[in-house]
């Protein structure tokens, strides 16, 4: 089954990754309690209301650089984006991977998982021969669950999923002691989707209701004719198009448009952001989620620590410190200057 535009995670970040990048064990991040966690530094259990505390504030910071960088730090599907009718259109989003909508393909709804290991893992047959867009949920949500490895092997989708990652869906509001991690409290079944670009919808050009042509039925109601584009520079979003039509997987120019005179606007969706998240702008992210948080993280010392560093507001700011808009906050200014130096300058509006 194949759906278009369900709601998924905004952060760039999972949960998963941010507790690899503080150096925190994985059972304790995920409320588990553990013989092993006694092995690390940070095993202080963290509790649902924690773990939702900084996802949250994780996706506010990463929305606030992509607001000045100009373009997503994870990819996104932007759906439907109005422009002028031109010959070229220059996207609002910079870093234009493709053009399209997202799509949605069910691999397997209410799958098993085999918890007798750790990692558990999850088996599906499969005829895929990449495992890019695949995410992990729980059964009928779109509640994340993270894993550690994905492979297709002997035509299988093999994905592993460390123990402590996968507690049963009742149980993810832990209490403060931790869930033993020798009892029956891991989730059985999983729903494995795949995300993949459409490219089926890529550009409408629309008419108002009032367009003169015996093949508009008139009334309130409005024309389209749909496109086709190629994207000439993905890193500033600059794309031409053709009218045409989509059917059995390719486009046919389009001989004839039912509307006459030029389209009162174009709607176009495509792909776009960075392909990978690198170290620095991961730190960025982190770094201004721990600016906003009002209240220390839980933890051990070096994390409260890393969140004192990056919520500390110098006694003696600069005047463009001062101006920062993301705050005054350490943290903040290192986010603001990460931003800074990544952001797309386009100088030339294409007609």
């Amino acid at each position: 089954m194949v759906v278009f535009g369900t709601p998924r995670r905004i952060s760039a970040i999972s949960l998963a990754r941010y507790a690899e990048i503080i150096n925190y064990t994985d059972c304790a991040f995920f409320g588990v309690s553990h013989p092993d966690n006694e092995n690390f530094a940070c095993r202080e259990i963290w509790t649902k209301p924690q773990r939702d505390d900084i996802a949250f504030h994780l996706a506010e910071a990463q929305a606030e650089i992509e607001n000045v960088v100009g373009y997503p730090l994870s990819p996104k599907w932007i759906v439907d984006e109005v422009h002028p009718f031109g010959y070229k259109i220059v996207t609002y989003k910079t870093k234009v991977i493709e053009l399209g909508i997202e799509a949605i393909q069910t691999l397997g709804a209410g799958v098993a998982t085999d918890v007798t290991t750790d990692p558990a893992t999850i088996t599906i047959a499969t005829i895929l021969t990449s495992t890019d867009g695949i995410k992990v949920y729980y059964p009928g949500t779109f509640e994340e669950i993270f894993p550690s490895d994905i492979q297709i092997t002997g035509g299988n989708l093999v994905i592993s999923v460390p123990k402590c990652r996968l507690v049963e869906h009742s149980l993810l509001d832990n209490p403060g002691s931790g869930l033993d991690y020798a009892a029956s409290i891991y989730q059985a079944t999983v729903d494995v989707k795949r995300y993949y670009n459409d490219a089926s919808q890529q550009i409408k050009a629309v008419w108002p209701h009032g367009c003169n042509t015996s093949c508009q039925s008139g009334g309130c109601t409005r024309y389209t004719a749909s496109a086709c584009g190629v994207v000439l520079d993905g890193e500033i979003g600059e794309v031409s198009y053709n009218f045409a039509k989509y059917a059995s997987g390719a486009w046919t120019p389009l001989t004839k448009l039912c509307c006459v005179g030029n389209p009162s606007k174009l709607e176009i969706s495509y792909h776009a952001g960075m392909s990978e998240l690198d170290p620095i702008a991961e730190t960025a992210i982190i770094r201004l989620a721990h600016s906003k948080m009002p209240f220390q993280p839980c933890g051990c010392d070096a994390v409260i620590n890393m969140w004192r560093r990056d919520a500390t507001i110098p006694q003696i700011l600069s005047v463009e410190r001062l101006e920062c808009p993301f705050g005054l906050s350490n943290g903040a200014w290192m986010a603001w200057k990460f931003a800074g130096s990544i952001s797309v300058d386009r100088m030339t509006v294409f007609g």
